[in-house]
């Protein structure tokens, strides 16, 4: 179920009810009883729809599920939707960064990387992170509490897997969405005005293939 990523996204969302951030509570809810009341005919796959549905407003990303690439819903079937419900009501203790490293490791981007030796990004740079890095770099950032998640960042995706680990980060900082931009645009945001103060990445292929050709700093963790 790890490898799903409907499996994280209603993980993140079990994790929001539990610090009480999100009521009432259904997913975490003992028994699923609230959902029972009312689910009527509606079936799992119903259920993951609804919580995600209702956190597309403040998270975007990564819960408006007509954003993926793929559609998680379209062959779905009710007893892998049951069986993500039930994976995902789990107990989580895990803090921020090792729910995110478990969540990049799960959904196939590298997990390693050492982000904490990064040098300190202030709110004013322009920087860039790359593929790859899925939203931990700027998540540990901005847990230095002097920097809002994506306050001095723009990242780089172009994948679900990406988009959906960016996505997770956000919601764990409870931060504003973040801008997401395609490899094809990292060359205009390089020549803008001002351009860009560094990038950051995680080494692996596709980070560097981001900004091969690029005429700005990069620091690899």
């Amino acid at each position: 179920m790890s490898g799903t990523p409907l499996f994280w996204t209603l993980r993140a969302i079990a994790r929001l009810e539990r610090v009480g951030d999100l009521r009432p509570a259904r997913l975490s809810d003992p028994e699923l009883a609230r959902w029972h009341r009312y689910r009527r005919k509606l079936g799992w796959r119903d259920l993951i729809a609804i919580l995600h549905e209702d956190l597309a407003g403040p998270f975007p990303v990564p819960f408006d599920l007509g954003r993926w690439d793929e559609d998680p819903l379209s062959d779905l079937t009710e007893e892998v939707a049951q069986g993500l419900i039930s994976a995902a009501r789990a107990e989580d203790e895990r803090d921020t960064l090792t729910f995110l490293k478990d969540a990049a490791q799960g959904l196939g981007l590298p997990a390693g990387g050492r982000i904490a030796d990064l040098p300190k990004v202030q709110p004013h740079h322009r920087v860039l992170e790359l593929p790859g890095s899925g939203g931990r770099i700027a998540a540990h950032q901005a847990l230095r509490k002097d920097l809002e998640f994506g306050q001095a960042f723009t990242f780089v995706a172009d994948t679900d897997a990406e988009r959906i680990a960016i996505g997770l980060a956000a919601v764990e900082l409870r931060a504003n969405e973040p801008t997401i931009r395609s490899s094809g645009e990292v060359r205009a945001l390089s020549s803008e005005s001002g351009g860009l103060d560094c990038c950051y990445g995680v080494r692996c292929p596709q980070g560097a293939a981001a900004v091969e050709g690029l005429d700005v700093a990069v620091r690899w963790s």
